[in-house]
């Protein structure tokens, strides 16, 4: 996996005028935070070279080197941000620092793949779930994970344990939740609704 960097400046103050201060400036506040330090650091990054930096295949999942102005550097993943709901515009960013040898859960999306039979039989195939955790070191985490629907038929479901992990990563889930079903076709549904309409004698008559 190809790593990206960003840059950042580590910064001393907190506080919502200092984040303010930032943002009048063309950056953002943000922190980095995990178990390979004692307390959270606080920095600064430019959100536009944040969102460019993650425009990968990969997304959330992408590694990110954070340059620190002050010297070394940090490995880490974006886990949250938060955003002004009508601009759109970043305004915080909190960035997970992991080590490349130690494994790390993340979700992957889920991906359906395959004409599944019951389609062709005119059922209609419904994606309940689209990522799952999984288990692996950083460099490893995949981009997404392939689910096979073509032996789906009609009436069926497929379930978290339905889903082959690739080599070297584990998946994580704490309940065997269902991510597609295949429902029947709803003209088949509609069916009996409509020969009892049609046997029931219309007001009026006899």
């Amino acid at each position: 996996m190809i790593q990206t960097k960003l840059a950042a400046q580590v910064r001393e103050k907190t506080g919502k005028g200092v984040a303010h201060r930032l943002r009048a400036s063309k950056m953002i506040p943000a922190v980095i935070y995990g178990p390979h330090q004692e307390k959270p650091l606080t920095i600064a990054v430019d959100p536009k070279a944040l969102r460019a930096a993650i425009q990968t295949a990969h997304r959330f999942n992408t590694i990110l080197t954070l340059e620190l102005d002050q010297g070394g550097s940090k490995t880490a993943l974006l886990k949250d941000y938060q955003q002004d709901p009508v601009s759109r515009e970043l305004l915080h960013a909190d960035f997970y620092e992991v080590a490349l040898d130690k494994p790390v859960t993340v979700p992957v999306p889920l991906v359906l793949v395959g004409k599944a039979q019951g389609v062709t039989e005119g059922g209609i195939l419904s994606q309940n779930r689209r990522v799952i955790d999984v288990v692996c070191l950083p460099n490893q985490i995949p981009e997404k994970i392939e689910v096979d629907v073509t032996d789906m038929k009609v009436n069926q479901a497929l379930h978290a344990s339905d889903v082959k992990a690739p080599e070297g990563i584990a998946l994580r889930y704490l309940t065997d939740f269902t991510i597609a079903v295949m429902s029947a076709p709803e003209v088949e549904a509609a069916a009996p609704a409509a020969e009892a309409a049609a046997a029931k004698p219309a007001k009026g008559k006899k």
